[in-house]
């Protein structure tokens, strides 16, 4: 079941253009709010049902307030036109329990590059490095220097953040920054796929096809392909088995898992249902699959043992799901 509260809207801010935060706080209670890491979300229900996805980005050690921002986007899927046109502080918001995705490693070094929006978790990594002492750079690049929110609170970082507005500076070298990374380190990224896909061509360059630095987390899926390929499997049917439900279903491979589980009426959290936001991550008990989605780290993909079944396939006789 997933853990959902209701909170106050105590206040909205413009941070830049386009872009407005909102600040969420408990109605009639003193105690704290939830714990979270940098990196880490919150769905906040839209008034057609469905969810949104927000990165948290105000102060992981402060728990009287959630801090979302939220850009206005023209191809909106309805939760950015409910914030900018119709939420207004004092209104009431359900939200979910934070979620963490997208989770700052331990390394020698951290090279964070911001894309637009995506600033919003790579900043708390910033910020969460500096306070650890740790070594790291953050580029901030952005359509216009007046689209590019939060730069006040990032100078308190100093030159440690690169700010690059796209019509006056061009675009950041991600060959360079990723070729200045030591041994070891990794690379955050957070921002529209093109920028994602040629942070991984960078790294591939530099450190060859099996590197595993980058780490990432798209906003939009705008750009993001569905692979309607069929899996790579003998035999038209194979063995689905959810373990902890008792369920036991002869598939044909190209059928959706998450849409059979929702239909034998098993709960898993569920969004996007393109493989970008991470919530209906399953773990494998046995079996592989052809990963689809863009949540997985490469290590992690290889490891076999939790998918997306909302995109990925299954690639075995028998498929054994902890559902």
């Amino acid at each position: 079941m997933v853990e959902q509260r209701e909170l106050r809207v105590q206040q909205m801010t413009w941070e830049a253009e386009g872009v407005i935060s909102v600040r969420l706080t408990r109605i009639e209670s003193d105690r704290p709010l939830p714990e979270w890491s940098p990196g880490a979300h919150i769905d906040i229900y839209v008034p057609d049902g469905t969810t949104r996805q927000y990165s948290l980005c105000g102060d992981p050690q402060d728990l009287s307030s959630y801090q979302i921002a939220v850009l206005r986007e023209p191809g909106s899927r309805g939760g950015s036109d409910f914030v900018h046109e119709q939420l207004r502080v004092g209104d009431r918001l359900m939200v979910t329990r934070p979620k963490h995705h997208f989770n700052l490693e331990d390394a020698p070094f951290h090279a964070l590059i911001a894309g637009g929006i995506g600033v919003t978790p790579i900043m708390t990594f910033a910020e969460e490095l500096a306070r650890r002492g740790a070594p790291f750079s953050m580029t901030y690049g952005g359509r216009t220097a007046d689209s590019m929110a939060f730069r006040p609170r990032l100078a308190a970082l100093g030159d440690r953040v690169t700010y690059l507005a796209e019509d006056v500076d061009g675009r950041p070298d991600l060959d360079a920054i990723v070729r200045s990374v030591p041994e070891g380190g990794l690379v955050y990224v957070c921002g529209p796929l093109p920028l994602l896909r040629a942070v991984e061509a960078a790294a591939e360059a530099a450190h060859g096809p099996d590197q595993d630095m980058v780490r990432f987390e798209l906003f939009s899926r705008a750009g993001v392909e569905v692979d309607d390929t069929p899996p790579a499997i003998d035999g038209d049917t194979y063995e689905l088995v959810l373990t902890e439900s008792g369920h036991t279903l002869r598939l044909k491979p190209d059928a959706n898992i998450l849409d059979v589980v929702l239909a034998l009426g098993v709960e898993i959290e569920n969004d996007c249902r393109d493989g970008i936001c991470g919530s209906c991550v399953t773990p494998i008990v046995s079996g592989t699959v052809d990963h689809r989605d863009l949540v997985l780290t490469k290590r992690e993909q290889a490891a076999m043992d939790q998918m997306m079944i909302c995109c990925s396939k299954p690639t075995c006789s028998r498929l054994e799901l902890r559902l």
